[in-house]
């Protein structure tokens, strides 16, 4: 019950996470063409772009757990998603590492990029629903007090 009201957000979450940082790839993709020889912009666009696949795994796989029933494997399939993607990100620095025309230091960040847009989407979603429902509050109150109050 609890899960199947906090998913629907969840979802829509990531998919803005999703979508934002493959706008944040393709701009990183010109700045590569554009710049070819420029090592800072080949890091931040293979850790953005690895970054972006693991936002898409992790959705599926939260799509995925939503269905399961039993608890104990619902935690052992994220558990595995986790490691798979923690594998991900150490293969990618061991190769940005061996790749000496790719930053390791641009793509550690660029690892970075949909964590970091998750996180300022869940912030910036939760001060605006904040003023919201502020706002809807403070609408109520006017009106009471434009009736004269609940005692009058």
């Amino acid at each position: 019950m609890l899960g199947s009201q906090i998913m629907p957000s969840l979802e829509v979450q990531l998919k803005r996470t999703v979508k934002s940082t493959a706008i944040i790839v393709a701009f990183l993709a010109l700045a590569v063409v554009l710049d070819f020889p420029n090592t800072i912009y080949k890091g931040l666009f293979i850790g953005s772009l690895v970054s972006l696949q693991n936002a898409i795994l992790l959705s599926k796989r939260i799509k995925k757990v939503s269905t399961i029933k039993d608890v104990g494997k619902a935690i052992a399939y994220m558990r595995r998603g986790f490691f798979i993607r923690l594998i991900i990100i150490m293969a990618t620095l061991w190769l940005s590492i061996r790749i000496p025309s790719v930053s390791v230091n641009a793509t550690a960040v660029g690892l970075f990029v949909a964590p970091i847009l998750s996180i300022s989407d869940f912030f910036i979603t939760m001060i605006k629903e904040s003023s919201l429902k502020s706002e809807a509050l403070d609408n109520k109150v006017r009106q009471i007090q434009r009736e004269g109050g609940e005692n009058a």
